[in-house]
């Protein structure tokens, strides 16, 4: 017991002389190697840090939809160099023309013959062949149209129409102006002409009627047909004829958000209410044309129209249809102001 005790002392004696030494070391120890190491540590202790936060976010999904386009697109962002010329604005859509129609000018375009799917912008057409049908008094706009099953069950927008359904065809009409109702768009074909297909054959005979020489449609509503298409040349053509025929129609087009089939119903025209003038007219999307837009405007007295085509997303079909119409806004003004200033002819 006596050995053990002393034993036990022995080793508390021994680490505190280690400890001591220990200490002295540290004291005479320069400053500088002190720092470097505390230096050291805290790097290691980054990395450590850095590595982890690296994985985590290799590891971490990408907000969004989740596909990989949110990470390519993260890529080109960080690897931008400085300095770098910016892309031309020209070249963020595929095609695209503008017209006073009052003063019968262009006022610009790009690959305006380039054929491109029409995706909605169908409907113009097929609301047009309508129109017709009723001011020729084949069908009224207070005709009751009983929904098919084929119509109800029709992808994309829609109203969200029931199969047996009874709905007026202006209401139809309407659903199709504002929402883009591809429901409504096969509902109002059939009960004009019987089937979807006797409807298409009266599209394509109007549209050869009006010079769209490289149009071709498949449906009604330009959901992906292989085949179908359409040019800005063409589709500029078809809403001047839609304009001059059925100038009420107008007014279908520039409805603002409404409450229908207890549904809140959004129009998708982005320009409405956001730049003075526009009126109209419509919007589409397929994946194969990208996104599209008709705009009709009025400004100084006069109708302009202008047509983008595959626009890679919605902000860049905002951004290029409000600069074409700007540009054409402009045009107009600084030809009323020449108007104005022109001495008049003095008389002989």
């Amino acid at each position: 017991m006596k050995g053990s005790v002393r034993i036990f002392f022995l080793a508390l004696l021994c680490c505190a002389q280690i400890s001591s030494a220990g200490e002295a070391w540290a004291a005479r120890r320069p400053a500088g190697a002190a720092a470097a190491q505390k230096s050291a540590s805290v790097k290691a202790s980054s990395s450590v840090k850095n590595k982890a936060a690296s994985f985590t976010r290799a590891q971490r999904p990408s907000s969004g939809s989740g596909n990989t386009a949110g990470a390519a697109k993260g890529k080109a962002v960080s690897g931008k160099k400085k300095g770098a010329a910016p892309v031309s604005r020209a070249e963020t859509v595929r095609a695209y023309i503008t017209m006073n129609l009052t003063g019968k000018k262009i006022v610009n375009s790009k690959n305006a013959d380039q054929a491109i799917a029409p995706a909605s912008l169908t409907k113009v057409l097929t609301m047009f062949v309508i129109l017709d049908q009723v001011k020729s008094r084949k069908v009224s706009l207070d005709d009751k149209v009983v929904v098919s099953g084929k119509a109800s069950g029709t992808g994309g927008s829609s109203l969200d129409l029931r199969a047996g359904q009874t709905v007026l065809l202006r209401d139809l009409l309407k659903g199709m102006a504002v929402v883009s109702g591809n429901d409504a768009a096969v509902a109002a074909a059939q009960h004009v002409a019987g089937t979807e297909a006797a409807f298409v054959r009266m599209m394509n005979k109007k549209a050869r009627s009006l010079g769209m020489k490289r149009s071709i449609f498949k449906n009604v509503h330009g959901l992906p047909a292989k085949g179908q298409q359409s040019t800005a040349r063409d589709m500029l053509a078809l809403s001047r004829a839609y304009l001059a025929a059925h100038p009420q129609a107008i007014t279908l087009f520039h409805s603002q958000p409404y409450m229908d089939f207890y549904t809140w119903h959004q129009n998708t025209n982005p320009l409405l209410g956001t730049l003075e003038g526009v009126d109209g007219l419509k919007t589409g999307f397929v994946a194969s044309s990208g996104y599209n837009l008709i705009t009709t405007a009025r400004c100084g007295g006069e109708r302009l129209v202008s047509v983008v085509l595959g626009a890679p997303n919605k902000e860049v079909r905002l951004r290029e249809a409000r600069r074409l119409l700007l540009e054409a806004y402009a045009k107009v003004h600084a030809d009323n102001a020449g108007k104005k200033t022109k001495p008049s002819a003095k008389r002989s």
